[in-house]
């Protein structure tokens, strides 16, 4: 019994703007340059169960 596999290869890709001075789904601050590690972060951005997304109306209009 031969079985046969298809590898299959994924690319995940972040990128990081200068320009960016809130992230999307938060008020979070982004400027990360300034900052130590972990302490621009609430629980939406890590993704704690529970809490919920809410798009940053402010960082729509900027992206315009």
């Amino acid at each position: 019994m031969s079985m046969e596999y298809e590898t299959v290869i994924g690319l995940e890709v972040h990128c990081q703007l200068k320009k960016q001075i809130q992230k999307v789904w938060c008020s979070c601050d982004a400027d990360y340059d300034n900052k130590h590690p972990n302490t621009s972060a609430c629980p939406v951005c890590t993704g704690q169960p529970g809490a919920l997304p809410k798009l940053n109306e402010k960082k729509c209009l900027i992206m315009r």
